[in-house]
């Protein structure tokens, strides 16, 4: 009752503060029902889901783990495996007769109406026709086939050693990242501490401020190249993603794999040997030419003829007139034979000779670019782990030991020059960075030694 009165009085002194009230009164529960409707939508939606652990935080993946999700659920090595299913399905075609024929014929022979009725004059012919081909043909042509489906299955081993390949070095790649970036902030701190002996030798008078801003700026300078090493991680990460089918944008956590690259125990020539044996390149090209050759066979074949039986039964109208129910067998053999001076089967012959010497030039040409390949791979290792362990023995060590004693020097006494100490700062960092780009050269040299072998060395 106060409230209704104390609305009365307000409405005498502001007849119009009853229209602002209500108003004021939509708007705040119009308001209200969008936050209410906005915050159920956040909650049905929710976040992407991603590959977490149970605690939040993104999985650590190993080489190993990647490799195994990579062969399952790859697109382009199911396209291939299913191809090479596909062309097995062509052997038992090849192998199979030809399909036999059914023929049947009606045939009116008084001139009666047309019902099909034997008192009326109409009879029925049968006749059941099964072709074949001259012995040798379907076992050629199923050869033929079988080694065909071969040569796909051959390349579907191809590309999961390209695409396994393609994924130790992406994954090589961002752990060189990584710790690219690990000695950057580790860069970012001496820089700190030169900027900070720069300021404080501003202080006392003993340096010039000149020094304080070039430090300021070799941080900014380093900053900078910061944004672009971790936008570079971004895209290799994505790039991995993608390569084991996983939506580009999924957090990825890789875990380093244990050991370094080494040479191999065997022999050059031992692994040239094994290469022969285990590359499904080459091992194509061999199905090639057993394919060529089997088709040559089977192009010579052409000269002989094929055949058919067939078996039938029939009536005789004027017979039937005499006898009632007369019904007549015949049994037959029709013969394909080849074509008028042989001229289509001696192309066929000579085109399956050239497609023969061409499998078999293939063959040379893959085996010598297949020799050449490991023999490349094979001394870029020897070089890049002669590379990795000299950076490591020798050029770490003096760049570390320059750049200390140009920072003893310049914070004690002032007797090495500032430029010098940046100097000897941009050489430990150059030396940081060549030594892992001589790892990363020496794991990619490794991987690609394997993809040419197409398998791990003993």
């Amino acid at each position: 009752m106060q409230i209704a009165v104390h609305a009365l009085k307000l409405c005498k002194r502001d007849p119009h503060w009853f229209g602002r009230w209500i108003g004021q009164w939509c708007g705040a529960l119009a308001l209200s029902s969008v936050w209410t409707i906005a915050a159920v939508m956040v909650s049905t939606v929710g976040p992407p889901q991603l590959a977490y652990a149970a605690d939040g935080v993104a999985q650590v993946m190993t080489l190993a783990a990647l490799i195994d999700e990579l062969k399952q659920t790859n697109p382009q090595l199911e396209q291939a495996h299913q191809a090479y299913v596909a062309a097995q399905f062509q052997v038992p075609q090849a192998r199979s007769l030809p399909a036999p024929e059914l023929t049947l014929t009606e045939q009116g022979n008084t001139g009666g109406s047309f019902d099909f009725k034997p008192e009326n004059g109409f009879f029925a012919y049968p006749t059941f026709t099964q072709p074949f081909l001259w012995p040798g043909k379907r076992g050629l042509a199923a050869d033929v086939a079988s080694a065909q489906a071969e040569i796909v299955g051959r390349q579907y081993d191809t590309l999961l050693i390209q695409l396994t390949a393609q994924l130790k070095l992406s994954v090589f790649q961002l752990l060189t990242l990584q710790e690219q970036l690990r000695f950057m902030g580790e860069d970012q701190q001496r820089l700190a501490q030169i900027k900070s002996l720069a300021q404080v030798r501003y202080a006392n008078n003993a340096a010039a401020f000149v020094e304080f801003l070039n430090a300021q700026v070799a941080a900014s300078s380093l900053d900078n190249d910061r944004l672009a090493l971790e936008r570079q991680i971004q895209t290799t990460k994505e790039q991995i993603n993608t390569l084991v089918g996983r939506p580009a944008r999924t957090d990825l956590q890789v875990q380093d794999p244990e050991g370094h690259p080494q040479l191999p125990a065997q022999s050059l020539d031992a692994l040239l040997d094994l290469a022969r044996r285990t590359n499904p390149a080459l091992s194509a090209s061999q199905y090639q030419v057993e394919a060529a050759d089997k088709g040559l066979a089977l192009a010579q074949k052409a000269f002989r003829p094929d055949f058919s039986l067939s078996a039938g039964t029939y009536t005789d109208p004027w017979l039937n007139h005499l006898f009632s129910s007369t019904r007549m067998y015949s049994v037959g053999v029709t013969m394909t034979l080849p074509t008028w001076g042989f001229a289509k089967e001696h192309a066929g012959v000579g085109q399956a000779r050239a497609a023969l010497a061409q499998a078999k030039a293939g063959q040379d040409a893959e085996r010598q670019q297949l020799e050449l390949g490991v023999a490349n791979a094979y001394h870029e290792l020897q070089t890049a782990l002669q590379q990795m362990q000299f950076a490591k023995d020798r050029l770490l060590p003096q760049a570390q030991m320059a750049y200390r004693l140009a920072l003893s020097a310049y914070s004690s006494n002032g007797s090495t020059a500032f430029s010098d100490l940046l100097v000897a700062q941009g050489g430990l960092r150059s030396t940081e960075l060549a030594s892992l780009q001589a790892q990363n050269a020496a794991l990619q040299a490794y991987v690609s030694l394997v993809a040419a072998i197409g398998r791990e060395p003993e």
